[in-house]
């Protein structure tokens, strides 16, 4: 039965990846379509029917032999990955009749005591963060800096890799995770979420560290280490999503995101309005099916996407120029040649304007790539935060 063992336990995965856009989604179930339905599909129904309980997503999953409700992208991202987990439907049958419940329940009971803890933070403005911990706290710390607006499971990945050795702290983008929604008027400035960073350092008990920030995390790290330089030993920047003012270079889908995140942060009709195309099949056009749930989360309500669009614009027009000479900190910068979200020319410059930067360029590996933790890259972060605590005497 290891391949069932196997089994629960990427579904509980997959299924705690799209907890978070479902929760947001009006619908009360999603279709999963089984081929050979007649042959399959109770057994594909008992064993998602098992995950769905342990996991506590609200809606049904209905094992069907060919879709009923009419397609949105968010639904269709959720359903998607649930299919993915039943494409070799020929164990099906003798998994769901050899106790698969009891697998399912053993798996999720590892997937509780294997997540990183998740404590509440109170930033400075009194609004509550959800931040999340892993690893060993007598350990050197690191607080990754997630991309504005993504559920931690975008980067858990990460907080696995570095949290063998290290106490890794993160947080999700602030109002965006909230049970009620963001609040009307919530800060939304680099500094505002500059402040969070050092709430959830605090909360933690974390007088330095190493701060890693991946995309628009990046801009945070950087200003973040700028406004407290001695909160901070060392640095990493991945894949960053720079603004130079007038002076940028930015691939044209940076300069499509800026201009959506200008018109949605302008006012929630104008974010209503772009929401409403979002919910077409197409949107789903250009996004991995692995990630969809995850980066399609901050555009799942109006309000949200609002809000997201507020907090992510503040991050893509921040002129970091000034900050650069200003960093004497050791950083290492990671770009790749292709990557086609974040100029890689951005990286560049970083690297050259700061002080003691080290930048390596990986030949291929798009944007979302580095989200795959590959062991390359994950070698590649322990080994600079490594070595910088190795030459940094009584840095925690």
């Amino acid at each position: 039965m290891a391949g069932l063992e196997e089994w629960a336990a990427t579904a509980v995965e997959v299924f705690g990846e799209i907890k978070p856009l479902a929760d947001r989604l009006p619908q009360d179930r999603f279709e999963v379509v089984v081929e050979q339905h007649a042959h399959h599909g109770g057994a594909a129904q008992r064993l998602l029917d098992g995950v769905s309980r342990e996991v506590g997503l609200r809606q049904a999953v209905d094992v069907r032999s060919a879709p009923e409700q009419p397609p949105s992208s968010f639904g269709l991202a959720v359903e998607r990955r649930i299919s993915g987990l039943l494409r070799d439907a020929s164990l099906l049958q003798d998994w769901a009749r050899d106790a698969g419940e009891a697998q399912i329940g053993r798996a999720a009971a590892r997937a509780r005591d294997l997540a990183p803890r998740t404590v509440p933070v109170r930033a400075r403005d009194g609004l509550v963060l959800d931040a999340f911990a892993t690893g060993d706290p007598s350990r050197p710390a690191v607080v990754l800096v997630p991309p504005c607006g993504m559920p931690v499971q975008l980067s858990l990945g990460w907080l696995r890799a570095l949290g063998q050795d290290h106490f890794v702290v993160t947080w999700q983008s602030r109002g965006l995770f909230a049970p009620n929604g963001p609040e009307e008027g919530m800060a939304g400035g680099v500094a505002d979420q500059v402040g969070d960073l050092l709430a959830v350092m605090d909360a933690f008990d974390l007088p330095a560290c190493h701060v890693m920030g991946l995309c628009g995390g990046a801009v945070i790290a950087l200003d973040a280490v700028h406004r407290h330089p001695e909160r901070f030993g060392s640095v990493s920047l991945w894949h960053g999503d720079y603004d130079f003012g007038a002076d940028s270079t930015k691939t044209d889908h940076q300069q499509d995101v800026q201009a959506l995140m200008e018109m949605g942060a302008d006012s929630l009709g104008k974010a209503t309005a772009y929401q409403k195309l979002m919910h077409r099949p197409a949107a789903l056009a250009k996004i991995p099916e692995r990630v969809a749930p995850l980066v399609l989360y901050p555009y799942a309500t109006p309000e949200l996407f609002h809000h997201y669009c507020r907090l992510n614009l503040a991050i893509m027009t921040f002129d970091i120029t000034h900050l650069l000479g200003d960093v004497a900190h050791p950083t290492l910068v990671v770009t790749s040649r292709t990557d086609t979200t974040a100029h890689p020319a951005g990286s560049h410059r970083v690297a050259r304007e700061l002080a003691r930067a080290q930048l390596v360029e990986e030949p291929t590996g798009d944007h979302l790539s580095v989200f795959d933790t590959s062991i390359r890259l994950t070698q590649l972060a322990v080994d600079f935060v490594s070595a910088q605590h190795s030459t940094t005497p009584g840095h925690r």
